[in-house]
């Protein structure tokens, strides 16, 4: 066998090779094309975005200018516009110069290329540009008649046609670009192709070819058979050998599954103890509270005579504590367990809980619920309310939002869900880092539930930014006669 790997290598030596140096030359040049493409094409979504938002600056700019210089708007309101009017005037003034110049540094330095086809533009549009400066700095100072008025109109329709055709031209110059690495990267690939294919042929099969035919020799030989079972035999034990890895690895991989699952219960156990010690809360400084007013006021009652001008107002102030003490049980009982999800299903729970959070706060809530039927397996809903539950509770007690959407849409067995506010946002990456934080509790319980349902889980926020949840799960109809696996409480 030694005979036959010197033979082997001699003659394959050279061919492997120059076989995988030009492989290997293709797939460099072409991650080079790649990342330079997606490197320029970055620079032209940010130059193209920019000048579209040069358009949308233009016409606030001419909304503010017709505000300040009309007297049927309150001073109030006009001052309003007069605090945003310098940010936006500067933005769509530097930006202008920016795109003509290529120069465009901020918030970092990208590429801009204008062609001759658009520096044409920029000088047409420029005449049209210099008066809405002009016109718009007469503007803030209040100082604008019908005529300049009728003048800032048309300078501005004039702006935002010619910007259009700047903006589809930056546009059209992009794709052309994309386009034509596209094609050189067609090419890269049919002469990567080519050269597997040059390999098979040149390579492998006379290899093959070759190896038959030292295996008819050894056949013929006594000696030649012993050297193959005793080859047999060495690869006997490294099969073995390999097994005991393998049984090493699936050992391994068993107990990471179980310290996995460990810590899934710890988390889920720390989520359930959190909503004890919220429902202790709930029952101490609520039911406990109003139980304790019951009793003095009872008590109040007891001392006092039937005739007694103060028994009426006692007696009614008890029947109202009485009152908001069902109130706050009934409430309690709904948030451990709503006993509408079991009976009528997801949509009516929500409808409850969105009605819920407006009234006790100033958040809006639009629900929006899709299913395919009427109703989902039992493990399912459950699971579905607590995460949005879950999800809510986070947005009042740290976001401030003003809104929450909330999506469910069934499709393909797949049920999507997405929950998102207009709230502070945050940083996912200093949450996750604060295991102490509640939020992180929050998102970790959803993204547990997820996990347990076979189900996907992404979050995405941003300071000040606002939230957005979205989760995927499949749809499972294995307890639709009211039998539960893996409902986690």
């Amino acid at each position: 066998m030694a005979t036959l790997d010197k033979t082997v290598g001699q003659r394959l030596k050279v061919q492997y090779i120059f076989a995988l140096l030009v492989v290997a030359s293709f797939t460099i040049l072409g991650q080079i094309i790649i990342q330079s493409t997606l490197s320029s094409s970055l620079d032209d979504s940010h130059v193209i975005n920019i000048a579209g938002r040069q358009r949308m600056l233009s016409q606030r700019l001419t909304k503010i200018s017709l505000i300040l210089n009309d007297p049927t708007i309150s001073q109030t309101q006009k001052d309003v516009y007069i605090e945003i009017f310098p940010a936006a005037y500067s933005l769509w003034k530097d930006s202008h110069q920016a795109l003509k110049n290529n120069k465009l540094e901020k918030p970092k330095k990208y590429n801009v290329s204008n062609s001759k086809e658009i520096n044409e533009l920029y000088q047409k549009i420029e005449p049209t540009y210099s008066s809405l400066l002009v016109l718009f700095k007469q503007a803030s100072a209040n100082s604008l008649n019908q005529k300049l008025k009728a003048e800032i109109l048309n300078n501005e329709r004039v702006y935002l046609e010619l910007m259009e055709k700047i903006v589809f031209t930056y546009d059209a110059e992009a794709t052309k670009r994309v386009d034509s690495v596209k094609s050189f990267e067609l090419i890269l690939l049919f002469l990567t192709l080519g050269t597997l294919l040059v390999e098979a042929f040149m390579i492998f099969s006379p290899l093959v070819n070759y190896v038959k035919e030292v295996i008819a020799r050894l056949t013929s030989s006594e000696s030649q058979l012993q050297e193959t079972n005793d080859q047999l035999r060495f690869s006997n034990r490294m099969l073995f050998q390999a097994q005991e890895k393998l049984e090493k690895a699936a050992r391994e991989k068993y107990e990471a599954k179980l310290q996995e699952e460990k810590t899934r219960s710890a988390s889920l156990l720390e989520g359930q103890e959190e909503e004890r010690k919220r429902m202790s809360r709930e029952m101490h400084d609520g039911v406990g509270q109003m139980l304790t007013g019951i009793k003095l006021t009872a008590s109040k009652l007891k001392s006092l005579d039937a005739n007694s001008p103060k028994f009426e107002p006692t007696l009614s102030s008890l029947h109202q504590l009485i009152n908001e003490t069902i109130e706050a049980t009934r409430i309690v009982s709904f948030n451990l367990m709503p006993p509408v999800l079991g009976d009528f299903g997801l949509e009516p729970v929500l409808n409850i809980l969105k009605d819920s959070i407006e009234k006790s706060t100033k958040t809006k809530v639009k629900l929006e619920v899709r299913l395919l039927n009427e109703r989902l397996s039992q493990n399912l809903e459950i699971n579905i309310y607590r995460i949005v539950q879950e999800a809510t509770n986070n947005t009042l007690k740290h976001a401030k939002a003003k809104n929450i959407i909330i999506r469910i849409l069934e499709k393909d067995n797949i049920v999507f869900v997405e929950i998102s506010d207009d709230g502070l946002g945050f940083d996912p990456n200093q949450i996750f880092y604060r295991k102490q934080s509640l939020i992180h509790n929050g998102v970790a319980n959803i993204k547990t539930r997820c996990e347990l349902l076979q189900g996907s889980f992404k979050l995405t926020s941003a300071p000040k930014e606002g939230t957005n949840i979205f989760i995927k799960l499949p749809v499972d109809n294995s307890d639709q006669n009211g039998e539960n696996k893996n409902i986690v409480g």
